[in-house]
């Protein structure tokens, strides 16, 4: 494989990536994981980004005002 070359360059991030026990010391496969985890990373900022947008239910919303008042103990919720 050329230096510089990236791992998703051969396999796109819908295929499953077989690796061999005896490649998983060599540097593609620490490419591949380190690129399959920023993917991840990624894609759950992206998708839990919206949440901080949504409006609590009113449930909820009671519940943050007690927690943050003192009123009751957050852990006891949990």
């Amino acid at each position: 494989m050329p230096m510089g070359r990236r791992a998703s360059d051969d396999w796109p991030e819908e295929y499953i990536i077989v690796v061999p026990h005896s490649w998983r010391g060599d540097d593609l496969w620490f490419d591949i994981q380190a690129e399959t985890q920023e993917r991840i990373g990624t894609t759950l900022r992206e998708m839990y980004a919206d949440l901080e947008q949504l409006p609590l239910s009113p449930s909820l919303t009671l519940l943050v005002r007690q927690i943050e008042a003192g009123c009751i103990a957050p852990e006891a919720h949990g």
